[in-house]
């Protein structure tokens, strides 16, 4: 049988109220009547109701995350498997827990935020890639709801984020410095600020040493980097280097270049993001600039969850940067001179 509240209550003969008291930490319970709940709690193996509790407080202790991507797009995608398990590892020393949702389209994650904001089915939500017109921020900020981005915004909204300009200016800077002649880019979708920065930083480098810029939007995932990159590579006059917009990306232009006879660093040289666990599978391994995640995601869940519980938050800046690092490994070393 169920033990329920009433049943603690009665056990430990106090009120239904006094258990309630015990339970949220009320400091105002007397120590001796405190501890004869605890034994009672702890002797039955009692565990508060979830949806009761949610009712009382208002509150459903759950943190959101939406992630925009086509249905099986994300699978084997190391970025946001890594994300969600540092969001989960983090959360796990709290009393919050993370729900998951995915849209495939702009108007279904639209749907998806009315839902959320309808129902207050989470306390808060941390947002990713951000976009240059951003509808899920103006309507957050409409409802007054809690939120943290992850990516970049104005000074006005909670947000944790790279400086992405630099980092595509140290990936194209470093296969510069190795001598490559026609550096391109390949972008992810042209509206997220995360690409349009890269982008700016790319187009610095190769302004400053007088090459051509050359950059390529491409959907995210692996099949589709592949394809655009056999495009790509294709031509006569085609690229001796890429910048690619993540790591997940990245393999797929191996494969493009694999399947082309291109041999990787001495033929094409390859930059990524995101320094993940693929990184690693590429021979002589695939340079890429680190961007922190960990700390990134420790920053965002640590704001996101004073703002839920409307502590006090410093004045001034909203923004967070933390640094990027490139980690430079064979798939951009030239081992032939040229």
């Amino acid at each position: 049988m169920r033990i329920r509240q009433q049943d603690i209550a009665r056990i430990a003969n106090v009120s239904q109220a006094t258990v309630s008291r015990v339970l949220a930490g009320d400091d105002r319970v007397e120590a001796d009547i405190r501890q004869r709940v605890l034994v009672a709690i702890e002797e039955y193996n009692y565990r508060p109701d979830a949806r009761a509790q949610s009712l009382r407080t208002q509150q459903t202790q759950l943190i959101g995350l939406v992630v925009k991507r086509q249905q099986g797009a994300l699978k084997g995608d190391p970025f946001f498997a890594l994300l969600i398990s540092e969001i989960l590892d983090h959360l796990s020393e709290t009393p919050y827990h993370l729900c998951v949702d995915t849209a495939a389209s702009s108007s279904r994650q639209s749907s998806v935020y009315d839902e959320l904001l309808r129902s207050r089915r989470v306390d808060g939500l941390i947002l990713v890639e951000s976009e240059a017109k951003d509808d899920r921020i103006e309507r957050l900020q409409r409802d007054d709801f809690p939120f943290v981005l992850i990516g970049k915004a104005s000074d006005r909204i909670w947000s944790v984020d790279n400086d992405n300009e630099l980092a595509g200016k140290l990936a194209a800077r470093h296969l510069v410095d190795q001598g490559y002649e026609h550096v391109g880019m390949i972008a992810g979708p042209e509206d997220l600020t995360v690409s349009q920065d890269r982008i700016m930083g790319y187009r610095s480098v190769m302004n400053e040493f007088g090459q051509e810029p050359l950059v390529v939007n491409s959907r995210f995932g692996f099949e589709a980097a592949r394809d655009t990159a056999k495009g790509l590579l294709s031509h006569r006059n085609r690229p001796d280097a890429l910048v690619v917009l993540d790591d997940f990306m990245a393999l797929g232009v191996v494969e493009a270049a694999r399947e082309m006879k291109i041999a990787i660093p001495d033929d094409l040289g390859i930059v990524s993001f995101n320094d993940t666990i693929y990184c690693l599978l590429v021979d002589g391994g695939l340079t890429s600039v680190s961007l922190n995640l960990q700390q990134i995601v420790r920053s965002a869940c640590q704001r996101l969850l004073l703002i839920v519980e409307d502590a006090d938050l410093p004045e001034g800046d909203r923004r967070t940067i933390v640094p990027c690092e490139l980690k430079i490994r064979g798939s951009s070393v030239r081992t032939k001179k040229r």
